[in-house]
């Protein structure tokens, strides 16, 4: 009587700071292991955008299996975009952050240049209590965030506890959401916000005039009347 050699084995997938283990098998193609892991954190967003990423920042090749792509048991592997530009629970915000937010996209724009800031908070509860400001190159027109930080602060994000709550920056003029910002949000869950702040920050440090933004079910971004629908002091 043969045994049969159970080969299957588990990975580990970490999204926006949260990991959920993932059972692969050595022949499995990557690309199918990469849709597992987008259908299981429920990504609806522009899936095609994100990638499975080793915690050196290289990426894992979708044309190659399990197997020959190297991926090893319990190995931690990172889903992520490939590139950075441009729940529907109200966020709890702690005093300090606007302030912060505000000085931040002042002291990078110069009220010349685009700016972009993440707001964090622990990964399991509502409040925002920590302003990242992300490597990014950045003009007038737009702005775009370096990839080797974007997989430095997934790994740092997997091992605080903590998640990106939603996604600021910068405009020159009036705030709005242009078709770059709803392409690229570092975040594709339902329910991310996105704020757009407009004059390159420079005036009032408020929510009052700036564009906030709900992604939907459906991968479309719905305007919110008032920021007070997204964000409320802690």
């Amino acid at each position: 009587m043969t045994t049969a050699i159970e080969k299957k084995f588990d990975v580990e997938v970490v999204y926006n700071g949260i990991g959920k283990s993932l059972q692969v098998e050595p022949q499995e193609p990557v690309a199918i292991v990469l849709q597992k892991a987008i259908a299981e954190f429920r990504i609806t967003q522009n899936p095609h955008l994100l990638s499975l990423f080793r915690q050196d920042g290289t990426a894992v090749p979708e044309n190659e299996s399990v197997e020959c792509a190297g991926i090893k048991p319990r190995e931690v592997l990172l889903l992520r975009p490939n590139a950075v530009k441009g729940g529907n629970r109200l966020l709890r915000l702690a005093a300090d952050v606007l302030l912060e937010t505000f000085h931040t996209l002042r002291e990078c724009g110069r009220g010349k240049c685009e700016c972009a800031v993440y707001w964090t908070g622990p990964s399991d509860s509502i409040l925002v209590n920590g302003v990242e400001h992300p490597i990014h190159q950045r003009s007038p027109l737009g702005y775009e965030i370096n990839d080797g930080w974007v997989t430095d602060f997934w790994k740092q994000l997997a091992v605080s506890k903590r998640s990106i709550k939603a996604q600021i920056h910068t405009h020159p003029d009036e705030a709005f959401h242009s078709a770059t910002d709803d392409k690229w949000p570092i975040v594709s869950q339902i329910g991310f916000i996105s704020i757009v702040i407009p004059r390159f920050a420079v005036g009032e440090p408020s929510l009052d005039d700036a564009w906030v933004g709900r992604l939907q079910t459906d991968g479309n971004w719905l305007r919110l009347a008032s920021a007070v629908e997204a964000v409320i002091p802690a």
